[in-house]
């Protein structure tokens, strides 16, 4: 399996099927009980890179704070806040967030405020749109990783929302932990 820089690639099967536990390992959160992870064509203990991804697990915990990040600017942070759709739940004061109240949906926007703050390259969104209304579910797929795509990044989705695999570039299938079918936009 490749993944090249500024793809999107959505990783899909049943519930079980081994999606978020590969993403925990090319995060470097798990181990790797085989097979080797390559990073630009060198083999690469995926642990020492962690620095390359933000992201969003489906059992995501929030902070109020943006520990690690320096200099946050109240501006992009407003801008992000409304960009979700959160800006009347979620307020930014003293480096802190402040918020009480939120729906699971609204705390998975939240923890992307976070994400895209991190600015890391490759972006990984472990179910993220499952608790999402119809509506913020539709703007994640055709408006947010699209933008997110044209900003650069490399976004790693594991999703059931079938609906929507059209925006991938690539389509890789699992189950019971082994990548069964793999299709590309190209």
């Amino acid at each position: 399996m490749g993944i090249k820089a500024g793809e999107i690639i959505f990783f899909v099967g049943g519930n079980g099927s081994g999606k978020s536990s590969l993403l925990k390992i090319l995060t470097g959160l798990y181990p790797k009980s085989a097979g080797e992870i390559y990073l630009n064509g060198i083999k690469v203990e995926i642990e020492q890179h962690q620095y390359l991804f933000s992201a969003v697990f489906s059992d995501c915990h929030l902070f109020d704070g943006m520990y690690g990040l320096r200099n946050i600017d109240e501006k992009k942070v407003n801008e992000l806040l409304q960009l979700m759709a959160i800006e009347k739940h979620v307020k930014w004061q003293d480096n802190k967030f402040q918020y009480s109240g939120l729906s699971t949906g609204q705390k998975k926007r939240l923890a992307l405020v976070c994400l895209m703050l991190e600015d890391a390259p490759i972006y990984i969104l472990d179910e993220w749109a499952a608790e999402q209304d119809p509506f913020f579910k539709k703007h994640f797929y055709t408006h947010l990783l699209p933008l997110f795509k044209k900003s650069g990044k490399t976004i790693i989705v594991a999703t059931h929302d079938n609906r929507y695999f059209d925006v991938a570039d690539q389509l890789i299938t699992m189950n019971d932990g082994k990548i069964v079918k793999k299709k590309t936009s190209e």
